[in-house]
């Protein structure tokens, strides 16, 4: 096999296929009920729906409260599902089921949901994660360390590629918008109107300073264009870029209100998940 081979099938524990499974799977039917809720709330107002490209090649049409019912219905059931699959005694179809229905029904909702504003690039790697991890086959919580898949490196490194994605992305958006020109927006008064936009007590405390907003677009800047280099970082110390990002996150809700979370989540493709369970298990039989 190639090297390039090697770097997008890479041989994971499959383990870590199954825990992260469970990650988005929460995170969907969280996302459905007080994130990207529009489906449902403008269920009953379809005049408002301005369908994006993907609905109209899929020639959907305007959501009904029943088919945001059936949608709920079927992300929670296929949430359910692949939480249940990981465990060892459920049968294996059960979570094949499960991924494909999951996956299915919450690109279906998040398309419904962009479909009545912008289009959110936060969702972008949790959804590819929904319709790519059910490819990889059967996983558990407690597969051996040594069972590893290829199929699972692939379906993680493609999560992995559209998450780096967002942030380069970011990046790309900003240049177009500056002009070609990033040391422009690193400069502008971007912060200002966002923050003017979203007035809240922090960061009225900061709106009169210009250098340290210019300072901290910079910052925004240099974070983004080093999204990539979390391939060069050993994975035992990639928790450390995780949490970074999760700073970076944090900061942005408590300036914004704006959380990232499907985006923030899917870092996790990321992580050792497998060890950090059998860390906690070790711990909870020495107790």
């Amino acid at each position: 096999m190639s090297g390039a081979l090697r770097w997008l099938m890479p041989e994971v524990p499959l383990a870590r296929l199954a825990w992260f499974r469970a990650i988005v799977a929460l995170t969907a039917v969280v996302d459905i009920f007080l994130i990207l809720s529009s489906p449902r709330q403008r269920a009953t107002t379809p005049a408002l729906y301005d369908p994006i490209p993907l609905a109209r090649a899929l020639q959907l049409p305007a959501p009904t409260p029943t088919i945001t019912g059936a949608l709920t219905l079927l992300i929670v059931a296929g949430a359910l599902g692949v939480l249940l699959g990981g465990l060892r005694p459920t049968p294996a179809w059960v979570q094949h089921l499960a991924g494909a229905v999951l996956g299915c029904a919450y690109l279906l909702w998040c398309t419904y949901g962009m479909s009545f504003g912008y289009v959110a690039h936060d969702h972008t790697a949790i959804i590819v994660a929904a319709l790519l991890l059910p490819t990889a086959g059967t996983a558990r919580y407690v597969d051996l360390q040594e069972t590893r898949s290829t199929g699972a490196g692939w379906a993680l490194r493609m999560v992995q590629v559209f998450t780096v994605a967002t942030y380069t992305g970011s990046v790309l958006a900003k240049w177009v918008m500056s002009g070609h020109d990033l040391v422009r927006w690193a400069q502008s008064g971007t912060f200002v109107w966002a923050f003017l936009r979203r007035p809240n007590p922090l960061n009225e405390l900061l709106v009169q300073h210009g250098a340290v907003l210019r300072l901290g677009q910079w910052g925004v800047l240099a974070l983004e264009l080093a999204a990539p280099l979390v391939w060069v970082v050993r994975e035992r110390w990639r928790w450390v870029v995780a949490a970074i990002f999760l700073g970076f996150h944090l900061a942005t809700f408590a300036l914004l209100g704006i959380h990232f979370l499907p985006t923030l989540v899917c870092w996790a493709a990321f992580l050792p998940l497998e060890r950090y369970a059998a860390r906690i298990r070790r711990r909870a039989d020495i107790s």
